[in-house]
């Protein structure tokens, strides 16, 4: 029986069985992951930033010149010679990927955090404080929707899709970049929760955090929610999820590990990073088409 507790998959709408925590949920019928974990974008505070993009800025911005490029590839001919297509990018956060697009692309932003928000519109770019799809004018379109790390954050996925839909010019694109749930990092997340050891599993799902994880998605999952929202699956591609450089801020910056811990548990990760770089990737990229 469904309860309060007991979400309802946004594709299936059945109610979804336990995973591997109390507040973990995996769909019966389309294996799609979810939590009852509950966003507190500015109401708490736990991440120091300037930590944070310490531990993320180098691996971030190699990964989104790598995306640029693909995508230029990907959506070729989008617009006349000469004009630029529109994107926006919801959750652009420090504003790195804003500041690489700007080269090819007439690019803008929206940012739920208040502070994060002020901060990146000191830079000079165009960032509207809010939430997606309510900052944005009715008759507002654009060529790409972008979501770096960020729709795996925001409730009712379906919604966010058909909002997506509204919002984009005919032939238009959704990029979502986000965690893979058949990476290897999760996957021995999940694995080492049968052991009782649970702290893994939370840090992929950002447990205790202002904005955790709500989903985990795969190219499975996200391609019967594209189809039930009228999308296509256009076309993926993986992105590194681990380099060295940055890695032991990366460790630190949301752990309570001591200093000790943080380097053992970085010696460990560079041992076996051919290994980890040979797996399944824990970063992908699925490329949505408008119908």
């Amino acid at each position: 029986m469904q309860t309060p507790e007991t979400p309802q998959c946004d594709l299936c709408k059945t109610a979804m069985r336990q995973g591997r925590t109390a507040w973990h949920f995996i769909c019966r019928q389309c294996g799609l992951e979810k939590t009852t974990l509950i966003p507190q974008i500015n109401e708490i505070q736990t991440i120091n930033e300037t930590q944070r993009a310490q531990a993320l800025q180098n691996l971030r911005t190699h990964n989104f010149a790598t995306l640029l490029s693909w995508l230029e590839q990907q959506c070729a001919n989008q617009r006349p010679a000469g004009q630029r297509p529109t994107l926006l990018e919801v959750g652009c956060a420090h504003g790195w990927f804003l500041q690489q697009a700007q080269a090819n692309y007439a690019a803008q932003g929206i940012e739920a955090d208040h502070a994060m928000a002020q901060q990146t519109q000191a830079k000079g770019m165009a960032v509207r404080s809010g939430l997606f799809p309510h900052i944005l004018k009715a008759d507002e379109r654009f060529d790409l929707i972008v979501f770096n790390d960020v729709l795996e954050h925001i409730p009712h996925v379906s919604s966010v899709l058909q909002h997506c839909h509204q919002h984009l010019n005919p032939g238009g694109y959704v990029v979502i970049n986000a965690p893979d749930s058949e990476g290897i990092f999760y996957r021995l997340s999940k694995w080492l929760t049968y052991l009782g050891l649970d702290a893994s599993f939370k840090r992929m799902w950002q447990w205790g955090l202002p904005s955790p994880h709500l989903y985990y998605f795969n190219t499975a999952t996200l391609k019967k929610i594209a189809t039930a929202n009228h999308f296509s699956m256009h076309s993926t591609m993986p992105l590194p999820s681990i380099t060295l450089d940055g890695l032991i801020e990366r460790i630190q910056y949301t752990g309570n590990h001591s200093k000790i811990k943080s380097w053992i548990i970085f010696y460990l990760i560079k041992t076996f990073l051919p290994w980890l770089q040979a797996a399944k990737p824990d970063i992908r990229v699925w490329l949505l088409k408008k119908e």
